[in-house]
This record gives structure tokens, sequence and C-alpha cells, in this order.
């Protein structure tokens, strides 16, 4: 009964529900070295602190079955200050309250009754949050207890982030990734200050092995190798592009950017830290699948796709894979759809010129006040300067007969989109091979049209071999 009360007990839903979910979306929290805690029953956690966002962030690591039964030790005089905030603060964690005036003894007394209990606690040994980015002196009170405690494991911990993400004197978050790094569980048999000066050593070596993690992760000898997959609906790119994601991992550390973002290693897919701006972009995809008309549907797919192109270079600082396999791209995508909008206007000369412009690429060309006047949506990226967008390294566009393309999506028994017409997908078809044309002729860029009508296994063969094309010739041209 007692373990029935604490699976429906309000406050672990709580943390479940609300807390994680928005610490993992808000601030993107990363967890480095996890299983050193998921063996455990009993241990005491340490850590470094920054931010009043620490005890959200280390309640975040914690098994479930812990959350209930483990207390972060708080300065009551601190937070007594606002009732609802103590109130607030007193429910969710069930802190060990202590006044910061008070004897070390009288101070231990709270955190040796949980520990009888059976319970956890969460310390932090600097006592209050001190100066982002360095780590102070310990007190004296972890290593009393870890000397009157010898059996129970002192886990450390590294927090980086918070300091910025919710700063000593900040009232308002801001959506900053925070990272966390648990350090192995340990054991002392030393004194009180042997046992403090240990556990400051392997705090700071946490802190310098996320810090280089960190380095490795923001700089890369290399950019990533982009392939744009390219189709009306119902060419079946995002198939393609998945199997050609999962063939490509045997050799390389590959990311698909598709409906949602996919990290393959050796053919399997990996655990991404998230991403907020892919939060969002989701949010906005969804809602722009939901338009009932084409008119409706414009913005919104025109601000995914401005989304779904800043995540490219999102995706090479955080994750750094060898190669970002795109099902579509955004650049490309958005020129195509213009010859549903603006068909009137929209031809090969057109095509180039624009492209050119939303690449960034229109320097020293003639200016065309036009283009301008026909395509008031170009002028408007331009006045906001969001014409800096990718062009992918290499494109194979999956050419489909619109009626093949309508019995396939029929076959997937989901509402229809607004542009999932037969006649629509006509004017697709030719804006996409239009956009392709250009993207060959004007920019160099190796493109291959397949035949999106074939089977499964032959289209991403012949993928596959378009790709190991362009890799040879790029190793012969001493770009690998």
């Amino acid at each position: 009964m007692k373990n029935l009360a604490q699976l429906f007990s309000l406050r672990l839903l709580i943390h479940l529900l609300l807390l994680r979910p928005f610490l993992k979306v808000f601030f993107g929290v990363n967890i480095a070295g996890r299983k050193n805690l998921a063996s455990l029953d009993r241990y005491i956690i340490i850590a470094n602190h920054n931010s009043h966002l620490d005890t959200f962030l280390l309640f975040s690591i914690l098994p479930l079955r812990h959350i209930l039964m483990t207390h972060p030790v708080a300065a009551e005089e601190y937070f007594s200050k606002w009732k609802v905030v103590f109130r607030l603060a007193d429910y969710l964690f069930r802190p060990i309250w202590i006044a910061r005036d008070e004897k070390v003894e009288d101070s231990l007394k709270g955190m040796k009754e949980m520990l009888n209990l059976g319970h956890n606690i969460i310390m932090f040994p600097e006592g209050t949050r001190g100066v982002p980015g360095q780590i102070g002196k310990f007190k004296t009170g972890v290593g009393r207890l870890a000397k009157e405690y010898r059996d129970i494991p002192i886990i450390p911990v590294f927090l980086s982030g918070p300091e910025k993400a919710f700063p000593k004197k900040s009232a308002v978050p801001l959506p900053i990734w925070s990272n966390i790094t648990v350090g192995p569980p340990k054991l002392f048999r030393s004194g009180c200050l042997d046992i403090i000066a240990s556990l400051e050593r392997i705090i700071c070596e946490l802190s310098e092995s996320e810090a280089a993690n960190r380095h490795r992760r923001h700089k890369r000898s290399k950019p990533s190798f982009s392939l744009a997959v390219l189709g009306i609906d119902g060419s079946g790119k995002s198939t393609i592009s998945r199997l050609v994601s999962k063939k490509l991992s045997e050799t390389f550390r590959v990311c698909l950017i598709s409906d949602k973002l996919e990290f393959y290693e050796n053919e399997n897919q990996k655990e991404l830290q998230p991403l907020l701006t892919e939060k969002v972009r989701e949010a906005v995809g969804r809602y722009a699948k939901t338009a009932k008309s084409l008119k409706k549907y414009k913005i919104p797919k025109m601000a995914e796709l401005l989304l779904r192109d800043h995540i490219m270079g999102e995706v090479q600082r955080w994750y750094s894979p060898d190669v970002i396999v795109l099902d579509g791209c955004p650049l490309i995508n958005l020129m195509a759809w213009a010859k549903l909008y603006k068909e009137e206007y929209f031809d090969i000369d057109v095509c180039s010129s624009a492209l050119r412009i939303l690449a960034g690429r229109a320097e020293g060309a003639r200016k065309d006040d036009s283009l301008f006047e026909k395509f008031p949506e170009l002028a408007a990226l331009k006045r906001f300067k969001l014409t800096h967008m990718k062009l992918p390294d290499a494109v194979i566009m999956l050419d489909v007969d619109p009626g093949v393309s309508i019995t396939r999506i029929q076959s997937r028994g989901e509402r229809k989109q607004a542009h999932e017409t037969e006649e629509k997908l006509v004017k697709l078809r030719e804006g996409y091979l239009m956009v392709c044309n250009s993207v060959k002729k004007e920019f160099k860029i190796p493109t291959s049209v397949l035949d999106g009508n074939s089977e499964i296994d032959q289209v991403t063969a012949s993928a596959l071999e378009f790709v190991e094309e362009v890799s040879t010739r790029r190793s012969n041209d001493g770009c690998r």
C-alpha cells in the first residue's frame, strides 16, 4: 500500500509530468554519468552551487523511486522571506531547513535524521551560491557526515549552465542549455579534512572534464557533409532519407533532420540532447498541417522551414555529426513552393535569382526590384535579414508520378493536407525539378534525380551509390 501511495503521489506526478518535461524542453538538460546513480539505494549528492535552478536539475537525475525520499539542504531564513516560495519549495522538495548562523552540529541534526530513516540528501558544500564559473571552498559539514556515515556513498555532481540560465541576481530564467555531470560514487576512510579536500578535487576534475567535452562539441575541424532528399508528398523521401541515414551510419555519425531529429551510429538510433528550437519547430509544423487552405498554410510552413534551416546549424554545433541527412531542404522547399503560389512569375531565371538572394550569394548581381515586387515574401525575408539559408552539399530528388503519390497518401489513412491534391502536386513536382536544375547549374551542387516509382530497396541502393560517387569525387578534389 505504501508503494501504491507513492506511485500516485501528487508531488511525484508534478515532478514527473511538469518539472522534468519543462526542464528538458526549456533548458535542454544534458546528463552524463546517470548510470552512477542507477544501482544505488542510499547516497549523499554533493554539487557546486551557482543558481536556484540547481536543485531542480539535481532532482531531474534521481530515479523515480527516490524523488519522495531525497531531501536538499536549504537555508530557511532565505526562502522564508516569501511565504509562497517557501511553501512551494517545502512541498515540492521537502528540504532539510537549516539556519546559516547556527552551529555545524545543529545544522547536521536534520541531515542525520533523514539518513537514519534511510533517506537521501542533496548538499551544496560551498554553503551558498558562489561566483559563476568558480568553485568555492567547501564547508566542513559534508566531511563530518561522510566520516560518520562511511557506508553511504557520496555522489559528486558538477552543474554547468544554470549560472547563465538563472544567475544569482536574475528574476527570470533564460533558455540556456544546462549540463549535469554525475561522477562515480565515493566511499571514504580518511578524516574530515582529507575528505573535504578530496571532494573539492573531484568536483574540480568533473568541471575540467565537462569543459573539455563542451570545447570539443563546439569546435570541429570539418563541417558536416549535408545531403538533401527531396520529393513531393507521397514520394517516399522520409522513408528513403531514414534508410540512407541508417546505412551511412555504418561508417559515419549521422543526424537525420526530418519531422523529428534522429541520430544514428552503427545503424542504431542514439538518444539526443533536446533542442529548444526543435521543439518550437515541431509545434509550428504540426500547426501547419492542420491548415485547411493554401493561404492559411503558407505562413506557418514558411516559419517551419526557417526554423528547420536554423536547426541545421544547431545540429552541427551540438551533435557534431559527420553527415547531416535532410528530409527536404528548407531553401529548396521554399523555392519549389513558389511555383504553387506564384506560377505566373516563376521560371528558371527567377528561380536562380531568388536562390542566390536567399542563400546570401547575390553580391555583385544586378539589382532587380521587379523580383521583390512579384514576390513580397522574398522582400520581407531580405528586410528581416533571413537571406542566409543553407544549401546542401548534395541533392537527391525522388521523381514520382503525382497520381502514384496520391495513392500512397490515401493509403496512410490520415486526413489530407491542403496541398495534397493531384493538381497541386503536379505543380510542386515541376517546381522541385526546376529548382534542382538551377541548383545543379548555378551552384555546381551534385544532383541526382531518381525514379521514385521503383521499389524502395532499388531507390535506396541508387541513392547510396550516388552518395558514394559524390564522396569519391570530393576525396579526389581534396575536400575530405
